[in-house]
């Protein structure tokens, strides 16, 4: 399954969260598991909403029985710093992965405001983006992605509006400073709509997520919709689509021969590629003129992403060359589930049907009950 966003209105996060909700089917168990990450203060609540007559989902964040109304002028505060938010996220409930993602993105966001600002990052203090709410916006939408387990992730050029938007640090023209820096790379464009459309949590979020931002794809199958509506009201719908789609998917392999590395080099060279999010790498032993010992060192990738696989090849192994091939490929849907905190792979397409247990879920298991990796996976399967 690959996920396309259209931004024709925009990237906030709250938009982007609601949009990603709206694709599952059963909306109130999405909203128990994120009210159960343990976001302070917070309560999320699933509401049905309309944009100039099209339905939609809207994720409220209501923090101490009062729901945050985005753009809604805050008090006076002096923001948290980056390291408080760090704290913040460590202490909510969530997997490695989707800790990992908002720690990230948050990284990304304070990189942003040090270059927009002149500070070193260790300085900057987020005002409007440390408020709970933006928190929310940012944790939801990377547990949603990560729920969903998207294999590919497209977004469109995204409108970014005009005008200026006031934040703590006086009146900004839009895009907003660090929501520019975070855009830098990608394609977006000004509009007519005399307001801040593109926001920096929605910037961060597309930013870290996506691979690629294009026109839209040509969909081989689109499965379904999900649609996010924003709380400004305009002469245009104000939502942001998602579509979830599959079908055949074109990808590159690189390939070279290495007869002048040791085992050890080799394997770091593969935990590099896999570091970087490559679909797969693996090494096979072949035999080379006057027979030689050699390996074959194979990546699979992106199409998007071969340039920077081909510099990574060339980085950390000694080959003087790489050949590439674009085959394709047919995937089983993929799906990953929790029960009972235990996490579940899910695979299902062209007639077939398979689970199986998290092996993290299963080796955490292990170590902590001292048994094998065998036992501890048949007592998650039960």
């Amino acid at each position: 399954m690959n996920l396309y966003f259209e931004c024709n209105m925009g990237a906030a996060g709250d938009m982007i969260a609601s949009a990603l909700v709206d694709l599952f089917e059963d909306k109130a168990q999405i909203v128990a598991e994120l009210n159960a990450l343990g976001l302070p203060q917070t309560v999320i609540e699933y509401r049905e909403a309309e944009q100039c007559g099209i339905r939609g989902a809207h994720l409220a964040v209501v923090i101490g029985g009062e729901e945050e109304v985005p753009d809604a002028p805050h008090h006076p505060h002096h923001g948290r710093s980056l390291a408080q938010i760090q704290a913040l996220i460590r202490s909510l409930h969530l997997s490695e992965q989707v800790e990992a993602d908002a720690l990230a993105i948050y990284a990304m966001l304070a990189r942003a405001e040090s270059a927009a600002h002149g500070k070193a990052v260790g300085e900057v203090h987020f005002h409007e983006l440390g408020m709970l709410d933006a928190l929310a916006d940012i944790v939801m939408a990377a547990y949603l992605i990560r729920r969903l387990a998207p294999e590919k992730i497209l977004c469109s050029p995204v409108n970014v509006g005009s005008g200026t938007v006031r934040c703590a640090h006086g009146v900004m023209p839009v895009p907003a400073p660090a929501t520019a820096e975070l855009l830098k790379g990608i394609a977006f464009y000004k509009s007519e709509i005399p307001s801040e459309l593109c926001t920096p949590t929605g910037a961060a979020v597309l930013r870290y997520f996506v691979q690629e931002f294009t026109p839209c794809p040509q969909f081989t199958e689109l499965q379904k919709t999900g649609i996010g509506c924003g709380t400004k009201r305009f002469e245009q719908a104000n939502i942001l689509r998602v579509f979830s789609y599959s079908g055949e998917e074109s990808i590159t392999e690189l390939a070279c021969n290495i007869d002048d590395m040791t085992g050890e080099e080799a394997a770091f060279a593969a935990e590099r590629m896999r570091a970087a999010g490559c679909l797969d790498c693996f090494i096979s032993p072949i035999l080379m003129k006057k027979g030689r010992p050699a390996y074959l060192f194979t990546v699979l990738c992106r199409d998007s992403e071969a340039k920077d696989f081909a510099a990574l090849v060339f980085k950390h192994t000694t080959t003087l060359g790489i050949r590439k091939y674009t085959p394709a490929r047919y995937t089983l849907e993929r799906e990953m589930t929790e029960q009972n905190g235990v996490h579940i792979k899910r695979a299902q397409g062209f007639g077939t049907s398979r689970q199986k247990v998290e092996f993290e879920d299963a080796k955490a298991l292990a170590l902590k009950e001292d048994i094998s990796i065998f036992e501890a996976k048949q007592r998650l399967e039960k």
